[in-house]
């Protein structure tokens, strides 16, 4: 069983993160699940935004993680008296939530961003059905 001092600090993860997921909602535009729903918009993104933003891919990991750790402690009550993790997951959702204002998350860089989709040469069977459309 674990200490008082773990579940201190699962409560206040937990606590975090249920504000954290509020101001996503807002964020997005949406009822529920923001974590949920800022992942889905960075898949949805451009795989060249990955290259373009070095910290993409270490915020969607963060994400995945500290919204499993949610879904843990929401699961199982006694997980509070487990150790799930640090307080730096709680400095991590309050750090984001200043580059949420001051538009400096990846998906405020990447909406800012301008991407060119690479296409494909046609063939000369296309050229030719082309020509005669």
């Amino acid at each position: 069983m674990g200490n008082s001092k773990t579940r201190k600090i699962n409560e206040r993860f937990y606590d975090e993160y249920n504000y954290f997921d509020k101001v996503l909602c807002e964020r997005l535009n949406i009822e529920e699940h923001g974590v949920s729903g800022y992942l889905a918009k960075m898949k949805e993104a451009v795989t060249e935004a990955r290259e373009a933003i070095p910290e993409w891919d270490i915020t969607r990991n963060r994400l995945t993680n500290i919204q499993k750790r949610h879904a843990d402690l929401k699961a199982n009550e006694e997980a509070f008296e487990d150790f799930q993790g640090k307080d730096e997951d709680v400095v991590w959702m309050q750090v984001f939530c200043e580059k949420l204002e001051a538009n400096a998350d990846p998906l405020s860089k990447y909406a800012t961003m301008k991407f060119s989709y690479k296409t494909r040469r046609k063939t000369l069977w296309q050229k030719i059905i082309e020509f005669f459309s």
